[in-house]
């Protein structure tokens, strides 16, 4: 009988460290996703944790300087434009990133998570 609940406790203390441990994983993975941005024409690609990341890094490495990412993202699609006839929105980053998706200018992918398991 001593020995059943022994063995009862040791479960129970097995199922408590597994839900630790999955649930620190899954926290390390949601922290440590990237993406993986490649511009196309550029063949340049940067690893990201999201667009604001992405095109802060598009805004620092222009040649030209810019006050803040929504000054660039309107010089950039202005560029486009003129140059291009290619229309960008520029209303925040999320549709300028999914714009340069649509038209060709840029792939995302998924990078390896968590110590490249995940």
């Amino acid at each position: 009988m001593v020995f059943i609940k022994e063995i009862g406790i040791l479960i129970n203390i097995y199922y408590v460290c597994h839900k630790i441990l999955i649930n620190s994983l899954r926290f390390y993975q949601s922290t440590y996703i990237t993406m993986k941005y490649i511009l196309i024409n550029r063949n340049k690609s940067v690893t990201a944790k999201s667009n604001e990341d992405f095109v802060r890094w598009m805004r620092l490495h222009d040649m030209q300087v810019w006050e803040d990412d929504g000054d660039f993202m309107r010089g950039y699609a202005y560029r486009k434009f003129t140059f291009e006839k290619i229309s960008i929105r520029t209303e925040n980053v999320d549709t300028f990133v999914e714009d340069l998706q649509k038209n060709n200018l840029l792939k995302i992918e998924s990078s390896k998570g968590f110590l490249g398991l995940f």
